[in-house]
């Protein structure tokens, strides 16, 4: 069975790209991260369904080192 891709948007404080990139990509498989607007500090997060509770746990964790993410509806 082929995992159903997602994908989410999120708003990230800017200084805070490098690390979320960071650590996401420490966990293999979890998500594919890419920088839409810089300036604005879009990213976006493709990841198979079966990873979102995973993803979302990263997330969270990231408020440990005051990385903010607000998501934000499609384009």
């Amino acid at each position: 069975m082929v995992p159903t891709e997602k994908t989410k948007k999120f708003l990230l404080n800017k200084e805070g790209i490098g690390f979320f990139k960071a650590i996401l990509e420490s966990y293999e498989d979890v998500g594919v991260f890419s920088v839409l607007d810089g300036k604005k500090g879009l990213i976006e997060v493709i990841y198979p369904g079966c990873f979102e509770k995973d993803l979302l746990a990263i997330i969270d964790d990231m408020g440990r080192y005051a990385l903010v993410f607000k998501e934000v509806d499609g384009d």
